[in-house]
């Protein structure tokens, strides 16, 4: 399994970087992927680490497996129907996420309220679509283009063995990192199951993209003006607002959709 063992790697060298640093300040060595309240240079180093070895995974990968990095991901997102599928799937979590926030709002479990400086949401705003698309790309090329697509080409391994494993990867992957929030890896097994099965019913990264960056617009375009009254299991956070138990459901229904409206016969 090339894909695992790559991205096996990825935690090992941010732990080893994260090490070096604190050394290098005098600081004590920690046993989790933590630099939250460390100088900032620490955090800086952290960040660029961590970016450039998810690129080197999507780089190396195809490499390994004896295909010009240009021809693989040709495969995975193929020119036909890219910008459609995109819509897609960005107009549906979209809806998804716009319906959840109008019933928050009704039943008064979310307020709007601007709690954020203007200068700051303004910048947020600016680069919200940049860096929803960015966001996006990049881990879906990682967990389904990589990860997944490696069970895929295994003969032994099933499609729902794939989709299970894939989604796991996905989660767990969100809190390597120490994390405030531990009980929402349940919103992140529902999410990466509904990015496993639309990549599965599709064959290609497009809808998944389309679906990932559409949710990244949602949540982190409204985060300066919500302001979430819980109960947090029910409502979810102000970033993970698929955490709670509606969420959970409603991501629950949207994956049996796009699974029916893709392809039916083949879901997991």
């Amino acid at each position: 399994m090339i894909a695992l063992l790559l991205i096996s790697l990825i935690p090992i060298l941010m732990w080893t970087v994260q090490t070096i640093q604190l050394r290098h300040y005098g600081l004590p060595i920690r046993w989790r992927i933590d630099a939250g309240d460390a100088p900032r240079p620490v955090r800086n180093v952290g960040r660029a680490v961590t970016q450039v070895a998810l690129v080197s995974v999507i780089l190396c990968y195809p490499i390994l497996r004896g295909q010009s990095i240009q021809h693989y991901y040709a495969s995975l997102l193929p020119p036909t129907r890219s910008v459609l599928l995109c819509v897609h799937g960005a107009a549906a979590s979209m809806l998804f996420l716009c319906v959840l926030y109008l019933v928050w709002i009704m039943t008064d479990r979310l307020r709007v309220s601007v709690h954020q400086s203007r200068r700051r949401w303004v910048r947020r705003l600016i680069l919200l679509l940049p860096t929803a698309v960015f966001g996006a790309f990049v881990e879906e090329l990682l967990f389904r283009g990589v990860v997944m697509a490696d069970f895929l080409h295994t003969d032994w391994v099933s499609p729902e063995a794939a989709v299970a494993v894939a989604t796991l990867v996905f989660a767990g992957a969100h809190y390597v990192r120490s994390v405030k929030r531990r009980w929402t890896i349940f919103g992140h097994l529902m999410l990466g199951w509904l990015l496993c099965v639309a990549f599965l019913q599709t064959k290609t990264l497009w809808l998944a993209i389309g679906l990932h960056a559409g949710g990244i617009m949602m949540i982190m375009g409204t985060r300066p003006f919500f302001r979430y009254r819980g109960p947090a299991w029910v409502t979810g956070a102000s970033i993970f607002p698929f955490a709670g138990v509606v969420g959970i459901a409603g991501l629950g229904i949207l994956t049996a959709f796009i699974a029916n409206y893709y392809g039916g016969d083949q879901t997991p």
